[in-house]
């Protein structure tokens, strides 16, 4: 199911963003169909409708399906921001799993989630070890003072 901010206009985002933030904050949800009983919205399906609202209130699109869900190679690659061959690329070199069901291949969304969060943490890990190894050689605190004579109306060395 996509969900796409009515009539292509942007909904009020400060309005959905003030639910979402409401929902996580601990309190809990009821829901109210047509003056029926109130019913009690279970904490993970409230923590899951804040983020929808939060996403839809920047004016985003949302796509909610099951995690076991099979993707094509194209939905896989508009997930992880990469084109078409090289998700066939991480798939040939076994980096993806896939299935074949005919002749198109499949890969599961929890194992494009998981790749995804892989390579997110392995860009962290090495823009941390990049950091650290700019402050031990002095160059971080060298471009910050820099950056501080200039702002200052100072000549930048």
């Amino acid at each position: 199911m996509t969900v796409v901010p009515a009539g292509g206009s942007t909904p009020n985002g400060d309005e959905l963003r003030r639910f979402a933030r409401r929902s996580l904050s601990g309190r809990r949800l009821k829901l109210i169909v047509d003056d029926g009983e109130p019913v009690d919205v279970p904490p993970v399906v409230g923590e899951a409708l804040a983020e929808v609202v939060s996403i839809l209130g920047r004016g985003r699109p949302v796509r909610v399906m099951a995690e076991s869900v099979e993707l094509s190679t194209g939905e896989a690659a508009t997930i992880l921001g990469v084109t078409r061959p090289t998700v066939v690329k991480l798939m040939n070199d076994g980096v993806l799993p896939y299935t074949r069901p005919n002749s198109s291949r499949r890969v599961a969304l929890h194992d494009v989630l998981a790749y995804k969060e892989r390579r997110s943490r392995a860009r962290r890990e090495a823009l941390d070890e990049l950091t650290a190894d700019a402050v031990d050689m002095g160059v971080y605190d060298e471009a910050i003072r820099r950056g501080r004579q200039s702002s200052d109306g100072q000549p930048a060395e």
